[in-house]
């Protein structure tokens, strides 16, 4: 990449002292096509080697969607998601303005939803629209 780097700094540009007022930092760069075309072939391979997501996957909740038929059933949050159709952050702040059903808490780290109250939730959204 850095023998690209310098091959691009070989080529003719513009000189930025003639660049109009307001204008960025941005100076044009005549670049010969073959030039051109080892940056793209080096900047594919190097977003192909790339581990971070360009978007999140969501996977299969851990519990089944059936145990939404159980009015008593807890559900995990995964699951409320996949139901609702929102994000758990939506969920959250519908929380907290009190526009979702609440949650209950069996633990520090456990907060379940019961199915019910959930479809019931669904249901009045259903009628609402």
């Amino acid at each position: 990449m850095t023998g690209l780097f310098h091959e691009l700094l070989q080529c003719k540009h513009s000189d930025p002292s003639l660049r109009r007022a307001g204008a960025g930092k941005w100076v044009t760069v005549n670049v010969p096509a073959e030039l051109w075309g080892k940056i793209q072939a080096a900047a594919e391979q190097a977003e192909s080697r790339s581990s971070v997501p360009t978007h999140k996957h969501r996977a299969p909740p851990a519990q089944t969607l059936q145990v939404a038929l159980i009015p008593d059933a807890l559900l995990r949050i995964d699951v409320v998601e996949h139901l609702t159709g929102l994000g758990e952050s939506t969920i959250r702040r519908k929380m907290a303005s009190a526009n979702f059903p609440q949650p209950i808490k069996n633990g520090a780290r456990c907060t379940r939803w019961r199915a019910g109250d959930v479809t019931a939730w669904l249901r009045e959204q259903a009628i609402a629209a």
